[in-house]
């Protein structure tokens, strides 16, 4: 009775395990193929210029703190 109840559940896990496994695979693929970026989204995600304002700058530093 023992042994039949352990693999019992050893199938069970086994299972489990796979139907996890193949429902974060299906999540996976269907998030690829329906996953689209609106404008505005690509707008907000164009990188930054690393370009600093120097002119700014300079008349930061030169401004006097009181």
């Amino acid at each position: 009775m023992k042994q039949e109840s352990d693999r019992d559940l050893l199938l069970i896990t086994i299972f489990t395990f796979i139907t996890v496994l193949l429902w974060i695979y299906f999540e996976l693929v269907q998030t690829t193929k329906t996953s689209t970026n609106t404008p505005v989204v690509n707008q907000l995600i164009v990188p930054l210029t690393p370009k600093l304002d120097t002119d700014t700058l300079n008349i930061l530093t030169t401004k006097k703190n009181y």
